[in-house]
């Protein structure tokens, strides 16, 4: 019997050939963009590892059997994370029902974050929680999310946070001042309503790797959409709003500042700093491309706790490719340039940073 395997699968071979496309197009941007050997190479590589976080975003999930998992890893710290931290995401559908249930842990910071946007449309934070509004009982916290006010049965204890119609992902993020002494938070997730696993269709597979290929270009193209003019003003930095770097991409309760380094490798650029006070801070470096500076492997960040004053109560940061001896000293490997990102937790006022290059090792 003839089979007409042309017929099969229209939608989704028709949506993978966009995705194609896709890592077609971001590669002629990464060559176009870098500017030398090494930022190619990084670049290639922060397109493979987003593909593959956006596989398990969209090909993998099932917002019918939703699960946490850590959007980062030792070796995957893309699009800008804080690397003092976990980022963890689930899959949802606005539906459906879902009860999130842990315990809180000890780290500084814990907040949850609920996204909304299917297909083309833009992502937005539809819901926030962040830990102050969490009620605890002995450590233990339960959130249902849903359209509609819960029965009192569903509910039980739990705290109800309503989600739009295009609700489409719980985000937590979680900051770790001091990993030797905190303890992470634990939490799971159940749909309330699920249904029989069934085989998927033509039209939910062209769906999703429709939604991969985007995501992959937003994710990759941080660097001209996010304050992309600080590349050209480099060794400044720059206050940010949440706001002003996109909702789904951050949380209200932040502050930020952001700037580009440009750095020979004889040179340091100082950060000079009177922290404001607030639990929680930290200072990152990232490539060009806003994947974190093999923060496992590297020192390249730091946080409130790692650092200390001088007896004036400011702090001095030097970022570099060597030790010269001008502050807390942050290592960028011996990249020319990449972007140093300021997080305050508490939405501070913005405090005063004074940015300075200095050449050579400071005199003792």
């Amino acid at each position: 019997m003839d089979v007409n395997r042309n017929a099969w699968a229209p939608a989704a071979l028709e949506s993978w050939k966009f995705t194609q496309q896709m890592l077609s197009d971001m590669t002629s941007m990464v060559i176009e963009d870098a500017v030398n050997e090494r930022e190619v190479i990084e670049g290639l590589r922060v397109l493979a590892k987003t593909t593959a976080l956006c596989t398990e975003m969209s090909i993998e999930a099932d917002p019918q059997r939703p699960h946490f998992f850590d959007m980062c890893s030792d070796t995957r710290q893309l699009a800008g994370p804080n690397p003092d931290g976990r980022y963890l995401l689930a899959m949802i559908s606005g539906d459906r029902s879902y009860r999130i249930t842990g315990h809180r842990g000890s780290t500084a910071y814990l907040g949850f974050q609920v996204l909304a946007g299917t297909g083309l449309n833009p992502r937005r934070m539809a819901a926030y929680v962040g830990d102050s509004e969490l009620a605890l009982s002995s450590g233990s916290f339960a959130l249902v999310l849903s359209a509609a006010c819960p029965t009192a049965e569903v509910l039980g204890d739990a705290q109800w946070v309503q989600i739009p119609d295009d609700a489409s992902a719980v985000v937590v993020r979680e900051y770790i001042a001091d990993p030797a002494s905190e303890q992470h938070a634990t939490m799971t997730i159940d749909c309330l309503d699920g249904e029989d696993l069934q085989p998927i269709s033509d039209r939910a597979a062209a769906e999703a790797f429709t939604s991969m290929a985007w995501t992959i270009a937003k994710l990759t193209t941080l660097h001209r959409t996010v304050k992309p003019e600080m590349l050209a003003r480099p060794n400044v930095l720059l206050t940010a709003q949440a706001a002003d770097l996109g909702d789904d991409n951050t949380t209200p309760d932040n502050l930020y500042m952001i700037g580009s380094f440009a750095l020979e490798p004889d040179e340091s650029l100082v950060l000079e700093i009177t922290p404001p006070d607030t639990r929680y801070w930290n200072v990152t470096l990232e490539s060009v491309w806003h994947e974190c500076l093999e923060p496992r492997h590297r020192h390249s960040s730091v946080t409130n706790r790692g650092v200390r004053p001088d007896d004036d109560g400011r702090v001095r940061i030097a970022v570099g490719a060597a030790d010269l001896g001008h502050g807390h000293w942050l290592d960028t490997g011996g990249r020319e340039r990449g972007f140093v990102i300021l997080r305050w937790l508490d939405n501070p006022e913005p405090p005063v940073v004074h940015t300075a290059v200095r050449r050579g090792r400071a005199a003792s």
